[in-house]
């Protein structure tokens, strides 16, 4: 696993106060002192589901920045003033977050509660277990790729906010019910979808094998060169071993991750033949001038996408 530098958790409290700096969504980088509930979600996917709940009634700090790795993060004196200020903290655990403990220790750090303070929106899901030998044991974090399991984000992160502030749920439910309509419907729109291309046609291939949860709901097979970011990448024998499944099947693209350096697929690309068709996401949304500027965009586009690679 790789190692975290936590030297800025020695800062004082003190300092972390008047810091300023950091992620938050609406440009504003010095937590809100209106009377909005001040939310901290750890990554932009969590950030936008809660947005889409709670809109205009809440302020999101967005620890990770967008198109950045949410498994692998440096904490931030901002990070550490947001945490300290929040009322309510979102993470998605599933063995995301814990790549050098970052998560723990900024809770740690600020005296936060599990259950209290911060809350698990993977609450309820049965995850998928990694395969690479030696790593058994850990959870697959990449859940929210599975539109159903991104609606229990959803309804976890309503309960939580309808918890905090009782004289808003109403707001909180309608609208978790008007976007998981919304999420359930693209979901069944693109069930049985995939079942037209032949077995040796539909894999999807990629860097990380972050895409397990959308291939079973979809239907799909999943190469890759290894299976999560926080183990070793791109090392030899990962890479002859996916160039060696590409050989073997009809595959007809690849594909690269928004958030994941390129150039391990792209040397897949080289030595199979096979184009690298579209940059799809994973760990993250886009700019809110890209493709994905929310998790439900996110979805439709890499749908859309991954079937016109494997179809073209």
């Amino acid at each position: 696993m790789k190692k975290v530098f936590y030297g800025l958790l020695a800062l004082s409290l003190t300092f972390i106060l008047v810091a300023c700096g950091g992620n938050s969504d609406n440009g504003d980088t010095t937590p809100s002192t209106n009377d909005r509930i001040q939310v901290v979600a750890t990554f932009s996917i969590i950030a936008d589901m809660v947005h889409q709940i709670a809109g205009d009634l809440v302020d999101v700090y967005t620890i990770v920045p967008i198109g950045q790795n949410p498994e692998d993060h440096h904490i931030l004196p901002s990070d550490m003033m947001a945490a300290s200020n929040a009322h309510i903290i979102f993470y998605n655990g599933l063995n995301l977050e814990t790549d050098g403990d970052w998560f723990a220790n900024l809770m740690s750090s600020t005296s936060q509660v599990a259950g209290v303070d911060y809350f698990r929106v993977t609450a309820g899901i049965t995850p998928l277990l990694l395969q690479t030998e030696g790593l058994e044991a850990y959870e697959d974090p990449h859940a929210w790729l599975n539109l159903l399991y991104g609606i229990a984000y959803v309804n976890n992160i309503t309960s939580v906010l309808s918890d905090f502030s009782p004289e808003h749920a109403p707001i909180f439910q309608a609208n978790a019910e008007a976007y998981t309509s919304k999420l359930l419907a693209l979901h069944n729109e693109w069930i049985g979808r995939f079942d037209n291309i032949p077995d040796d046609e539909r894999i999807l291939v990629t860097s990380e094998g972050a895409f397990r949860y959308f291939a079973e709901v979809y239907g799909l097979n999943v190469a890759y060169i290894w299976e999560l970011n926080a183990e070793e990448e791109g090392t030899p024998e990962q890479m002859i071993a996916l160039i060696n499944a590409v050989n073997a099947s009809n595959v007809r693209s690849l594909f690269a991750e928004s958030s994941i350096d390129d150039q391990y697929i792209n040397q897949i690309s080289t030595e199979t033949g096979v184009e690298v068709f579209a940059t799809i996401f994973t760990d993250s949304i886009s700019e809110p001038s890209g493709p994905a500027p929310t998790y439900y965009e996110m979805m439709r586009f890499n749908l859309e996408t991954i079937y016109a690679g494997l179809t073209r």
